[in-house]
């Protein structure tokens, strides 16, 4: 086993341990300890301070009050995602504060009156699904020709 100080993405210090490759490859447990095909084992510990601060601040989140701050939270980033996905929230297409302003009112008032029309519709949000991605568009329809002939 060696042992390794050093400092994860965020430039915060932890200590990494390695086991022993050759130790490690010929235990019996270690398809339940790693997924590495040759690499041994490898642990990252972070400082006692910011690994207590880390379990604090997991046990707050499984309180109602955390939940319930939380549930706002979600519906905001709902609404970001939708502005993203549907709305394209992320590209201004205009040069300027004026006409980016513009744009920003036209696309909240776009994403309200999707969501009215949804509201009118009874359709739940839950229901909505998002379009599937390139790969899976690739897959035929399953009452299609190719489908049946497959």
């Amino acid at each position: 086993m060696k042992w390794t100080p050093g400092h994860d993405v965020s430039g915060d210090p932890v200590v990494r341990i390695r086991f022993d490759r050759a130790t490690c490859r010929v235990c019996p447990t270690r398809q339940a300890c790693t997924w590495a095909k040759d690499a041994p084992r490898q642990l990252t510990v972070r400082p006692k301070a910011y690994h207590e601060a880390i379990h604090t601040a997991r046990q707050r989140q499984e309180t109602t009050e955390f939940k319930e701050k939380y549930a706002l939270r979600s519906g905001v980033e709902s609404s970001l995602s939708q502005g993203t996905r549907r709305f394209e929230l992320r590209r201004s297409r205009y040069i300027g504060l004026a006409r980016t302003h513009l744009q920003q009112l036209l696309n909240a008032t776009a994403m309200h009156v999707a969501r009215v029309m949804a509201w009118l519709e009874d359709e739940s949000l839950d229901e909505r699904r998002r379009k599937p991605g390139h790969f899976a568009r690739l897959a035929p329809h399953p009452l299609s020709r190719q489908a049946v002939l497959c």
